[in-house]
């Protein structure tokens, strides 16, 4: 669903030309995971700590694209394209998690889960008023559908680098040579299956005015395809146990939370006298 990041041109530009789709683009998406993780579920030092860091090495993806991008100059810290990046990663989890959970939220709700994801974003937030997140879901609804209007657009680069979903190259990170050489058969043989999945369900999730810039046409038999993918998450997200099912900092993030609330709930309610005691204890 993150791919309404690179239908922003200036961001296509970037990632064009930095190469990052031409590398193992599993082994990449991965380790930007494990960053967006810790931006999202580490405590707050270690948030801000991690934007620091990826508002300095993101310093260097500046310049002028290439091919179909070589009229468009680009700066990954230019106001404007670092807020739609933040923007579109707050959605991505607001929008795909009735999806993946089968909870519907109400307004409110979905208000306190924008609220929530603005505060740990808050970090990446830059000095300047172009760069600040939308205060309010509304706010952020808003700016998203004007973009959607006015600054994406669809490219050759869009279009190929999502049709290649089906075509992801083998997850390497931690694997040694001989377990790449025993695993490759099997991620040959999956890969069509996983990839069709992703391209469906992105498709699916996608905002209307995005998914019609990837290239990729849905099709009536697509919905009945999401619907069985969505029923599979569904009912992983309500029998598995935590430990399988979440993320180990956002697990660690979940028990500390529990724990909290039993402390608060077993503390001392008040350090004042109780009533009908008085003088000085003998």
């Amino acid at each position: 669903m993150a791919f309404d990041q690179v239908a922003l041109p200036e961001v296509a530009a970037a990632v064009d030309r930095s190469g990052r789709f031409a590398e193992n683009f599993s082994d990449r998406g991965f380790r930007g995971g494990l960053s967006a993780m810790l931006a999202t579920w580490g405590d707050p030092a270690d948030r801000a700590a991690e934007a620091r860091w990826l508002k300095e090495q993101h310093k260097a993806v500046r310049g002028r694209g290439r091919g179909a991008y070589r009229d468009v100059r680009y700066s990954a810290l230019k106001p404007e394209n670092w807020k739609w990046i933040a923007v579109s990663g707050m959605m991505l989890s607001l929008n795909t998690f009735e999806f993946c959970t089968g909870i519907r939220m109400n307004a409110a709700e979905r208000e306190v889960g924008y609220q929530m994801l603005r505060e740990v974003f808050m970090d990446l937030e830059l000095p300047s008023a172009a760069g600040k997140l939308p205060p309010t879901l509304a706010d952020a609804d808003s700016y998203y559908e004007e973009m959607v209007e006015t600054k994406l657009a669809s490219t050759p680069f869009l279009v190929e680098q999502f049709a290649g979903l089906t075509r992801l190259p083998m997850p390497t990170l931690g694997m040694k040579p001989l377990e790449r050489v025993v695993m490759r058969p099997l991620w040959y043989a999956l890969r069509p299956v996983v990839g069709r999945a992703i391209v469906v369900s992105c498709s699916k999730a996608m905002h209307p005015g995005v998914q019609k810039l990837t290239g990729f046409r849905l099709r009536p038999h697509h919905d009945v395809e999401f619907a069985i993918i969505c029923a599979f998450l569904q009912l992983s997200w309500k029998v598995l146990p935590d430990r399988v099912l979440l993320l180990p900092l956002a697990r660690n993030r979940l028990e500390y939370e529990k724990l909290v609330r039993a402390h608060r709930k077993y503390g001392l309610e008040s350090f004042a006298v109780p009533e009908g005691r008085s003088g000085c204890p003998v």
